[in-house]
């Protein structure tokens, strides 16, 4: 996780990214609303045993999204993939990919035997954008991988990442009841170990939609949100491990508050509690909530 240090309006990202809003609130004040709300989300997970491998952004970086470092790399153990290894993505602006932070690279280098790299792609002739666990949502028990194709997620890249690491790659379109692109695929699902959430009908092509749902229902409990809780994150949640193995599911407030008690029901079948935490600064302003505020370390 990183510390919202900088956070502010990020007018590269506004451009594409429908679920951030602008505010009247001077910077400073935007910055210290946002790590109030960042720091109660970081306690209630340490509270729960789960290990928080915790970075700075600094102002001078001018990276106002670095809250977000679940974008640019991902890791992947040796059972999953053959060789312990490191993932580094192609994003679409220049402020993301200054989040790129070398010596988190140098930490990460000294621990996975393997680097990917697939950040060429943002200067190629034609470049092409890959933004990590924002458009992959992945099952990797199964070795299965959900993108929605956008402009930050391209379908090339998708199909040469999925045959680099041995993945079957199921791909689709969603969009928003306004029928624009949703940028990413973790704001309109999210698969836990057998229990997963996804918003059908954003999904406007029925062959790709009935896809979709097949797949996940072969393997979990599918719960199916609409369009309204999609707008309202609950498809940004993520399953956690924390102390004792226990599995948790977190989300923010808003979340919470907009999945209906039955879905909470479903879900708590599959995961030992539920961590919500309030962050309405940072979703308003950055248009991404808890799932995308965590890097996944395996």
């Amino acid at each position: 996780m990183v510390a919202p240090v900088g956070f502010q309006t990020n007018p590269e990202t506004l451009q594409d990214n429908h679920f951030m809003h602008t505010t009247g609130d001077s910077l400073s004040e935007v910055e210290r609303k946002a790590l109030l709300e960042f720091s109660e989300l970081h306690m209630k997970f340490r509270n729960a045993g789960i290990n928080v491998y915790l970075q700075c952004a600094e102002r001078f970086f001018n990276t106002p999204d670095a809250v977000f470092p679940n974008n640019w790399f991902s890791t992947h153990t040796a059972s999953e993939v053959g060789v312990s290894t490191m993932a580094l993505y192609p994003m679409k602006t220049p402020t993301r990919r200054a989040e790129r932070r070398q010596h988190v690279i140098s930490e990460f280098q000294q621990v996975y035997d393997r680097e990917m790299n697939f950040t060429h792609w943002e200067y190629s002739d034609y470049p092409q954008f890959f933004e990590s666990t924002g458009v992959l949502i992945m099952d990797r028990i199964r070795k299965i991988a959900y993108c929605n194709i956008s402009e930050r997620c391209s379908e090339k890249v998708a199909r040469e990442w999925g045959r680099r690491m041995g993945y079957e790659m199921v791909l689709f379109r969603s969009v928003d009841s306004q029928g624009r692109g949703v940028y990413h695929t973790n704001v309109m699902m999210s698969v836990g170990t057998t229990v997963s959430v996804v918003c059908l009908e954003s999904v406007p092509n029925q062959a790709e939609r009935e896809n979709l749902k097949q797949k996940l229902m072969k393997h979990h409990t599918v719960v199916e949100i609409t369009g309204e809780q999609m707008n309202n994150f609950c498809g940004n949640i993520l399953e956690l491990q924390g102390a004792d193995h226990k599995r948790y599911m977190a989300m923010s407030s808003t979340a919470y508050n907009n999945f209906t008690e039955e879905q909470r029901k479903v879900m708590l079948q599959h995961v030992d509690g539920i961590i919500h935490s309030h962050i309405p600064t940072i979703e308003t302003i950055g248009g991404g909530s808890v799932r995308c505020m965590m890097g996944e370390i395996f």
